[in-house]
């Protein structure tokens, strides 16, 4: 049963689904990065600044993604830029609870 789930959903024979998802993720997090920015814009948190970073790098990494030949693997560059946005929202948690910001 495994087996022929992912035989039907497997990337080499549907790519076009994984292009359309792909961009659809890359707008709706473009999409929330504005929200945050809106946020910051009315209270000034330093982790509403982070999250839209966050946001914003993540989904022009995925619109980004879209331009390789297999972007469901995407390369070393996209994972260390998405590891240094996450850590850029771990950053700004730590700093929100350790009073600073």
């Amino acid at each position: 049963m495994n087996v022929l789930l992912l035989s039907v959903l497997s990337p080499i024979q549907h790519p076009v689904l994984d292009v359309f998802l792909l961009g659809f993720i890359g707008g709706c997090s473009l999409c929330a990065a504005i929200f945050f920015l809106r946020f910051w814009r009315d209270t000034r948190d330093q982790l509403f600044l982070a999250f839209a970073a966050f946001f914003a790098i993540q989904g022009i990494l995925d619109i980004f993604a879209l331009e390789l030949g297999r972007p469901n693997e995407g390369t070393v560059t996209l994972f260390v830029l998405r590891l240094l946005s996450v850590l850029l929202v771990l950053g700004a948690i730590l700093r929100k609870n350790m009073g600073k910001g």
